[in-house]
């Protein structure tokens, strides 16, 4: 949940409807930034229950690019199109985020439908990263009338330091391009992807901060 904007006496019920309409096994997680109303938001659900997301990420910095990145060579990076790709990214995804066995098992129950409505919507767009042949680094892209946001960037952990985040932004960027809208927006961790990203270009525009519902764990 983003971009709220409500009075102080409507957060309760806001919380009751997104309760109802999300699942409580999915875990929502409220992100609130600079903009979302009320100012005390984030206090306001911590008081009804909310908690520290289970991925740790209790902060993130929002960034924007608008001119190319470096890219490095040997690093392929293509469209995911087939569920093999969709189903290879998300294991890989899972294992960068050390995302816990139980969670796994519940995306993976779900994983064709996933998979399927992804092609179906063309949204978000899947990347698939491989060096030395195997799969190495994953990201998506989901694009607008002004850019294209960038979420979901993982590398695995014996493919770190040969560029494959580095291919993988730069992949976006040419989808961005090519679709006519030349800017990239991202939301990143302090102490992994963010400086990786301001080296590239990237400049700040805010931070946004987290918080999980875990009600149905």
């Amino acid at each position: 949940m983003s971009g709220v904007s409500v009075e102080p006496d409507d957060v309760e019920s806001l919380l009751a409807e997104v309760r109802e309409r999300v699942p409580g096994e999915k875990e929502p997680v409220w992100w609130i930034g600079p903009s979302s109303q009320p100012v005390d938001l984030y206090e306001r659900l911590q008081a009804l229950g909310l908690g520290w997301p289970r991925d740790r990420a209790l902060l993130l910095h929002a960034l924007a690019l608008a001119r190319e990145p470096d890219g490095p060579e040997g690093i392929e990076v293509v469209r995911i199109e087939t569920f093999e790709q969709f189903s290879a990214a998300r294991e890989l995804q899972w294992d960068a985020f050390d995302t816990p066995e139980d969670k796994r098992a519940k995306n993976r129950a779900r994983l064709r439908e996933d998979f399927e409505e992804s092609q179906r919507l063309a949204i978000p767009v899947g990347f698939l990263a491989t060096l030395d042949e195997r799969p190495a680094g994953t990201a998506l892209a989901i694009p607008s009338d002004r850019g294209v946001f960038l979420i979901g960037g993982s590398t695995a952990e014996w493919a770190r330091g040969h560029g494959v985040y580095r291919a993988l932004v730069h992949a976006r960027w040419d989808y961005a391009v090519a679709r006519g809208t030349p800017a990239l927006v991202i939301q990143a961790v302090p102490d992994t992807s963010y400086p990786i990203l301001l080296r590239l270009g990237f400049e700040e525009v805010c931070t946004i901060r987290r918080l999980e519902d875990s009600r149905g764990s």
